[in-house]
């Protein structure tokens, strides 16, 4: 055999042996207290995660440490974690991003961070609710498009629930603004602006109104805004109607204000997960 035969074998042995490295290579590690399965198989303690595996937590919670931030499941919940995102099936997952780069899915809603060192947390409820709280820093949450349903200061709770249907029919509480010509309304709730198309929208300048509507497909907003919405109806929201998310998380209840964005309809309430232990090894309240 020649040596530029030899060496040719050589190199694409090389490669082949890369390619399986990369291939195989480790995304971090899962650990837990009890027992999870990976990928179907039982295991105790802890096991080195790849891109991919489905995680699911028994009786006590899982915790998954990657290069781009920590994966907390809550117990009884089930999970796809990839090195840039952890798709949610079942349950409960808190992330504790600190670069900014982890996001989680649930159902077709996508939870993005929007500052480092946040902590987010994600629960999907009955009915196929989302429930989704910004313990700290900033969240996004768009839908598999990219539309922007809600932006989520530090402690805000919101509801979503992803089977509203694909509905362009929009209810949305804020104060009407004008600028450059254009109207502008902020949802209290989500806080996603609308650019408003409609008759009669300059007697309401300056003043908390409810609007009730349809996204314009196609239309192009003014800078700021995300969506157009073509008013159907325009009232001065009552006073019950002002409360926002954090509002009602103070006040135990839900909020007035309902928010349909891109087919999910949007609620602020009080989901009781940061003070039900939902991330607690045992009977402690405090997350990991």
């Amino acid at each position: 055999m020649s040596n530029t035969v030899r060496f040719s074998i050589s190199l694409l042995a090389g490669a082949c042996l890369f390619v399986a490295t990369a291939a195989t290579s480790s995304i971090g590690v899962v650990r837990s207290s009890g027992e999870f399965r990976l990928d179907g198989s039982i295991v105790r303690g802890n096991s080195t995660v790849f891109d991919g595996n489905l995680i699911e937590t028994t009786t006590t919670r899982s915790i998954v440490q990657l290069d781009a931030g920590q994966v907390t499941l809550a117990p009884e919940s089930r999970a796809k974690v990839y090195h840039d995102r952890t798709v949610l099936e079942k349950g409960a997952g808190l992330l504790r991003d600190a670069a900014g780069k982890h996001e989680f899915e649930a159902a077709s809603l996508h939870i993005v961070p929007t500052a480092k060192d946040s902590v987010i947390q994600v629960d999907i409820q009955a009915q196929g609710r989302i429930a989704v709280v910004a313990r700290d820093g900033e969240a996004q949450v768009r839908t598999s498009s990219g539309v922007l349903v809600a932006s989520l200061r530090t402690g805000m709770e919101l509801a979503f629930d992803p089977q509203a249907g694909a509905s362009k029919a929009v209810k949305i509480t804020g104060v009407l603004e004008q600028r450059n010509g254009n109207y502008f309304v902020t949802d209290a709730t989500t806080h996603v602006t609308f650019q408003i198309q409609g008759n009669n929208l300059a007697q309401y300048v300056g003043k908390k109104v409810v609007i009730t509507g349809s996204l314009i497909p196609g239309a192009t907003p003014a800078a700021g805004a995300t969506q157009v919405v073509q008013a159907a109806d325009i009232q001065l929201a009552p006073a019950a109607a002002a409360g926002t998310a954090g509002g009602a998380a103070a006040a135990g209840a839900h909020t007035a204000t309902i928010a349909i964005v891109g087919g999910v309809a949007v609620g602020g309430t009080v989901i009781g997960l940061v003070s039900a232990g939902t991330f607690s090894g045992g009977s402690s309240t405090s997350a990991p």
